[in-house]
């Protein structure tokens, strides 16, 4: 009957908003007035209006009847007069001359079908709560196991990582330990020869040691003897450790100076192969340089005396070193023996003491249990007196196996299978199949994990052996190279590449090169074109083990004087038989080694062409 009065707007006042509605140009609005109305007096109960209870509706529904059914709708209409009407209950409105009936989906039709479907929606909604609460109830049973069998899943994975990474870690250590193997090898021979003097110290102090166990009294009846005896070990731990300390600092010293000997050493090697490449060259020039043939010969002489000398002096060092190697050793081996005597007195006297506190603790507990007998003896005793039996007459009813101990043992079964039944879960079933399907699928998933894991690390140790094996020779043959080209560039001298670290994958790589008359030191401390020259040697070294067919060098020679630059084009048209240089320079000896010249000239300004020379044509042609 309201039809779109549903959504009216109730207002005070209609003509108060009605001069504000000109703006209105599209839409719909529906208007109602708030105004209170009185009912009249002689409203009868069969009225529509009687049933609806808000401002200006009555005036609305007013000459509208209703009625229960279509019949008696029917039978009413023809007592109806002038615009009134009847509804019925299933929405069938009659007039003098027309009905209406509106079965469409428009929501404002039916209101009261509706009414009495929110009721029972209602009722259907705190059903289906209860279901989900009991769903949600289960749901969370089942998150809970889940969330064991994820725990148990979690703490699986973290035992894996974490002996992946002892696996990964003890690999580490044994890659050092063999790095540090193949150093230990070297020293054994040294050390071999005081193993002797080492079996004898061993076996004397093990006679001392077993001397001295023989005069331990127990260690209850000594304590304050063996408290004296730890300040005097203690004491003599700290004179040991003193020992020890200057033991190393000698053991320092000596290597130092051994470093130093070996260094000196070196450099004496250094030039002494300055000097054989020297006489070498002298030979080829011998017409032109017989003066300083001569001069090398005796200074080559004169160096081998105090070359003698120096090695002799590096033997009775070593010797030294073996010697206080040997004595450190033996306080080490000594200090060893005292702490482990400490060590087992210390032990005894704490075993001593954990005897004596567990006594303790036992006589406590029994003291405990026996009070408490009593405690339990007088209330039961309490408890029976009040029950007005005798008690011998009832021992005497009782059967032989109705005792105490039985009767306990009995009621302990009892409890613990009442305990094992625990609720009764009618849908543990489906959740041990559905949680062993997951635990299938989990346990193929960590098994293809570990597959994969291992196909991985095997593959990383096929590559980490391979890089270490070809990271190692390409490292050897461009220390060959560069201790073979490098005196060839400065006349004299030598370099070599040295490792940073012991891991070859990890290590860093130091260039060290002493070139001719200065000490040995890194390419930071050189000049520029001595480290130009250093640059080139071993670049040249690396080149020489994948070479390419095109070397582009651009102003290398720039740095260096007129004699470098004359060795530097030496060893490039030596090697430019295997490559095809292409040099940039402004050097005029360089210019003269080449078999091309391309150069850039400006015959007019801002015009700049290409001129190209074949050396060997040019010399040719200046023949003829």
């Amino acid at each position: 009957v309201l039809g779109a009065y549903l959504q009216a707007i109730c207002v005070d006042s209609i003509d108060a908003v009605a001069a504000n509605l000109a703006d209105l140009a599209e839409g719909g609005l529906t208007l109602l007035s708030a105004a209170p109305t009185q009912q009249a007096a002689d409203a009868r109960p069969n009225m529509l209006s009687t049933f609806v209870d808000g401002p200006g509706v009555d005036r609305l529904l007013d000459g509208i009847h209703v009625a229960e059914s279509l019949q008696a709708a029917l039978a009413l209409r023809k007592n109806l007069s002038g615009r009134d009407s009847v509804i019925t209950q299933d929405g069938i409105w009659l007039g003098l001359d027309w009905l209406r009936i509106n079965r469409s989906d428009d929501p404002q039709v039916g209101v009261l079908a509706r009414g009495d479907e929110i009721k029972r929606l209602q009722i259907d909604a705190s059903s289906g709560a209860r279901q989900v609460a009991e769903i949600e109830k289960s749901l969370t049973d089942i998150r809970a196991r889940l969330e064991q069998v994820e725990q148990t899943e979690a703490q699986a994975l973290i035992d894996v990582n974490e002996r992946q990474q002892h696996y990964t870690e003890t690999k580490s250590e044994l890659g050092t330990n063999r790095a540090r193997l193949e150093q230990e090898r070297t020293r054994a021979a040294a050390l071999s020869r005081g193993m002797t003097d080492l079996d004898a110290e061993v076996r004397s102090l093990s006679a001392a040691l077993q001397d001295s166990q023989a005069r331990l009294l127990p260690a209850g009846e000594r304590h304050n003897e063996l408290e004296l005896e730890q300040e005097q070990l203690e004491r003599s731990h700290a004179h040991h450790v003193e020992r020890q300390d200057e033991a190393r600092e000698r053991a320092e010293e000596d290597r130092e100076l051994a470093q130093e000997m070996a260094i000196k050493i070196e450099s004496r090697r250094s030039f002494k192969e300055s000097a054989t490449v020297a006489l070498e060259r002298v030979r080829v020039q011998q017409e032109h340089l017989l003066t300083r043939r001569q001069e090398l010969e005796t200074q080559l002489a004169v160096a081998k005396a105090p070359l003698d000398a120096e090695e002799r002096t590096l033997v009775e060092q070593l010797d030294k070193r073996l010697s206080v190697e040997t004595d450190l050793s033996t306080a080490r081996h000594a200090m060893e023996k005292v702490d482990s005597e400490l060590r087992e007195v210390e032990q005894a006297r704490v075993d001593k003491e954990q005897q004596v506190n567990g006594a303790r603790e036992s006589l406590d507990e029994s003291r405990l249990t026996v009070r408490e007998t009593q405690v339990r003896a007088e209330a039961v005793g309490e408890q029976f007196a009040q029950t007005g039996f005798d008690l011998d007459l009832i021992n005497a009813e009782l059967p032989e196996e109705a005792t105490f101990e039985a009767w306990e043992k009995s009621f302990e079964e009892l409890e613990r299978r009442i305990q094992r039944l625990g609720n009764i879960n009618l849908a543990a079933i489906d959740e041990f199949k559905e949680q062993s399907e997951r635990k299938e699928y989990l346990d193929a998933q960590f098994k293809d994990l570990s597959d994969a894991l291992e196909t991985l690390e095997n593959a990383i140790r096929k590559i980490d052996r391979e890089t270490r094996t070809r990271f190692k020779e390409t490292f050897d043959q461009a220390n060959a190279g560069l201790g073979r080209l490098f005196p060839r560039l400065f006349g004299g001298g030598h370099a070599y590449l040295e490792l940073d670290g012991e891991d070859l994958l990890k290590s860093g790589v130091t260039v060290m090169a002493r070139p001719p008359g200065k000490r040995i030191s890194t390419i930071h401390l050189m000049s520029g074109g001595e480290k130009a020259l250093t640059a080139v040697a071993l670049v040249f070294s690396i080149f020489e083990l994948n070479p390419a067919p095109f070397c582009l060098l651009d102003e290398v020679d720039a740095p260096l004087d007129d004699a470098n630059v004359k060795r530097f084009s030496d060893i490039v048209k030596e090697m430019s038989q295997q490559v095809q240089f292409v040099l940039i320079t402004h050097n005029k000896t360089t210019m003269e080694a080449m078999h091309q010249l391309i150069g850039v000239t400006m015959s007019e300004p801002g015009v700049s062409r290409l001129v190209a020379v074949d050396i060997d044509e040019a010399v040719q042609l200046a023949a003829m």
